[in-house]
């Protein structure tokens, strides 16, 4: 459970990734004062019969803040992930910036994925927005990279990556994210050994 409150003009860029042999939850909420920012990226990451859950509530409780959610899940096998993310408008954080993006990739049908983006919206001056999908490997892409050259284990190894990737893409902190990328990458190829393993 992480608790953030963000004073005026403070700015904070922050990003989880979940990734567990069982169960994991993350639970984040955030209170943003006068003109604060809030960058939250997060990735889950689940395999065999992992449960993870991503939970996030962040209060927008003085005029001018913004706030960005950057939600990417991959579940394969019998995985499940779900992210369940509320942002509140109280009546005088009038002028507030919100949005959630919430994408799920599902690796094998036998996994599920939930998304649950929520608006609570008590002021009339907002500018808010979020959305969510939950699907497979986009099959143009994957032609693409297929048709020139890229074996389909790499290619779909490629597309997670980068579909992951975009959950750390607000982190200022190079270092950081080469590090959770690399975590992103291990998961990967730990995934593939896997599938190949069964497959001979």
């Amino acid at each position: 459970q992480i608790r953030i409150e963000l004073a005026e003009g403070a700015a904070l860029r922050i990003a989880f990734l979940l990734r567990s042999a069982s169960y994991a939850r993350v639970e984040v909420e955030a209170h943003l004062g006068k003109g604060a920012r809030l960058d939250l990226g997060g990735a889950i990451l689940g395999a065999g019969t992992a449960n993870q859950e991503l939970v996030t509530r962040i209060h927008h409780d003085q005029p001018g803040a913004t706030s960005r959610q950057l939600v990417r899940a991959v579940v394969d096998e019998r995985a499940t992930a779900s992210y369940l993310g509320r942002i509140t408008v109280e009546r005088d954080a009038q002028q507030t910036d919100g949005g959630q993006s919430a994408r799920a990739l599902v690796l094998k049908r036998t996994a599920t994925a939930n998304l649950k983006p929520e608006l609570v919206i008590y002021a009339d001056d907002v500018k808010c927005a979020h959305g969510c999908t939950v699907g497979e490997l986009d099959k143009g892409a994957l032609f693409y990279l297929q048709s020139r050259g890229v074996p389909e284990r790499e290619a779909r190894a490629l597309l997670t990556n980068a579909f992951v990737a975009d959950a750390f893409s607000g982190l200022l902190d190079l270092e950081a994210r080469h590090a959770l990328e690399v975590e992103t990458v291990h998961w990967l190829e730990a995934q593939r050994g896997g599938q190949e393993g069964a497959q001979s």
